[in-house]
């Protein structure tokens, strides 16, 4: 046999076994390998073969230390260790490396902290807005209310109150709650009125107006009869 000799089909498999065996095979190949191995038994039986073959004469072989410089060739091409000299020691280090990096990191760490954990310095989570349409036909009456943030904007949508009078609004926290009056509605536009203390808006609150004097009640309760009521409902 001599080198342009062409090989038979059953020395090809087995020149392909040997091949599959010490792994020398890559792309394309190495996959219609693999895949021969799955599907032809006589073949990965060849495989098996030469891995054992292999195996064997690796244990008459005496472990030889590589040169350490082969060692660290081996150790860059897999990013575990950088060219010797590839840094230069009297270089000034970046400042985020150095104690003032570290004192900057643990100042901006205690800062995020406190806006944790201190009360009134973090980020208040949003709350949930509601409003309310409150309506009378028979009093060309219309009135919008939205509560975002604690406060209460109230808004004429239609006809003033009466001269000598006005429209009162009141807050229901549920239905057992006694009526609290939070002002009377403007004449024309919008009037912002703060939550007091307590008050929570939800959709068990239900808003009431009520027709009263000028200024509004003088008792505190409502004193004329109730134009509208509507509960709050999620914006």
């Amino acid at each position: 046999m001599t080198p342009d000799t062409p090989l038979t089909p059953a020395e090809e498999t087995e020149a392909l076994a040997a091949e599959q065996a010490l792994g020398l095979l890559e792309g394309d190949e190495a996959r219609e390998a693999r895949a021969r191995m799955d599907a032809d038994p006589a073949f990965a039986r060849a495989v098996c073969d030469w891995q054992e073959r292999l195996a064997a004469m690796a244990e008459d072989l005496t472990p030889v230390m590589a040169p350490a410089r082969a060692r660290q060739a081996i150790r860059e091409r897999l990013g575990h260790a950088t060219p010797p000299l590839s840094n230069d020691p009297a270089a000034p280090r970046p400042w985020w490396r150095g104690p003032i990096g570290a004192l900057a990191g643990l100042a901006a760490a205690a800062a995020v902290a406190v806006a944790i954990w201190l009360p009134g310095t973090g980020t208040t989570p949003a709350q949930p807005g509601y409003q309310a349409r409150l309506e009378s036909p028979e009093a060309a009456l219309a009135v919008t209310a939205r509560v975002t943030d604690r406060q209460l904007e109230v808004a004429l949508q239609g006809q003033p109150a009466p001269q000598g009078r006005d429209w009162e609004i009141w807050w229901i926290a549920d239905a057992d709650a006694t009526p609290l009056s939070l002002g009377v509605v403007p004449r024309d536009g919008s009037a912002r009125i703060d939550l007091p203390q307590g008050l929570e808006p939800g959709p068990q609150v239900q808003l009431a107006l009520s027709d009263e004097p000028t200024g509004g009640s003088p008792t505190g309760q409502a004193t004329g009869p109730v134009l509208a009521i509507a509960a709050l409902t999620s914006m």
